[in-house]
């Protein structure tokens, strides 16, 4: 029997991958999906969506895809270090258009023929950058060039780029102020807070249908203490925290399974200092401090 299997759920709620059905609704979290369904119906350009990594950015991209995608065509952008001829050609390519053309010149003519003609189908055209802070200086400029694109009343295509904090400091860059002129609106994404942290691990089990699992409040203490809110890394110590327990036949999450998760992470992964050795540490510490007091003790009692 596997550890699914002895917890009765149907797939393991925790883990990392994207799925828009696990979105957890945090303030942050429906901020972010509100901004992207404004800048869709009012036909705004660009939008920069920002956050820490595994702060859950590219779940908000693919739920809102999920759920605003009837009228929506769209070229999802993963792996954005691309020339400006490059990046056009996997824009075209994404999006189905996949003759071969003479000229740059010709294939940005085949590209406006092709919005035009989505705009009287009554179509959005999108075009989504996830990990944009990969973007070449050179590529964001062609992005202001294809955001040019427009009839006299609204654009032709909209631009959303995803991507951690180093996107902003780059969009300040001298060189790029007409671009970061046209984007007018911008949010990041916050880490969890404590009691948001304690939903989304039930909101997660509940989906999973792990309704006979609890996490107790002192192990969710920890998770949130190491995580800082970051849902990717609640996701994998509470991941490896449900193998600990399953190892001791309990439904229920302690926190000494949260220490035996974390010690099988590389603390590079939780952005910590070696948890074990900080633990270790602390215990020495702690040995040092009563070997002074006793030693204070043996002399006090001898010479006094």
């Amino acid at each position: 029997m596997n550890y699914l299997e002895f917890f009765g759920l149907k797939e393991d709620p925790f883990k990392i991958t994207p799925d828009p059905k696990y979105f957890f609704p945090s303030k942050s979290h429906r901020d972010a999906d509100r901004l992207l369904k404004f800048v869709i119906s009012s036909g705004e350009g660009f939008c920069v969506l920002l956050g820490e990594p595994g702060t859950g950015k590219t779940t908000v991209i693919r739920r809102f895809l999920e759920e605003n995608g009837e009228n929506l065509i769209y070229a999802l952008i993963l792996t954005p270090n691309l020339s400006p001829d490059e990046f056009l050609n996997v824009v075209l390519e994404e999006l189905g258009i996949e003759k071969e053309f003479k000229s740059k010149n010709e294939a940005l003519k085949a590209f406006k023929s092709f919005l035009e003609e989505k705009l009287k189908e009554g179509n959005k055209v999108l075009i989504i950058v996830d990990e944009a802070q990969n973007l070449p200086i050179e590529t964001l400029e062609e992005l202001r060039t294809l955001s040019n694109l427009e009839t006299n009343s609204e654009k032709l295509v909209q631009i959303i780029l995803v991507g951690q904090p180093e996107l902003d400091e780059k969009l300040k860059l001298p060189s790029l102020r007409q671009l970061l002129q046209r984007i007018t609106n911008k949010m990041s994404l916050k880490p969890l807070d404590f009691e948001d942290t304690k939903k989304y691990i039930n909101h997660r089990l509940t989906l999973a249908k792990g309704n006979n699992i609890t996490f107790t409040d002192k192990s969710i203490k920890k998770i949130f203490k190491i995580s800082k809110g970051n849902p990717r890394l609640i996701n994998i110590i509470s991941s490896r925290a449900l193998m600990s327990a399953f190892m001791e036949n309990s439904f229920k999450i302690k926190p000494h399974n949260i220490d035996v998760a974390v010690s099988t992470i590389d603390p590079e992964i939780l952005n910590l200092k070696n948890y074990k050795y900080i633990f270790f540490k602390v215990i020495i510490g702690i040995l040092i401090i009563i070997n002074i007091i006793l030693l204070s003790y043996i002399i006090y009692k001898t010479f006094f």
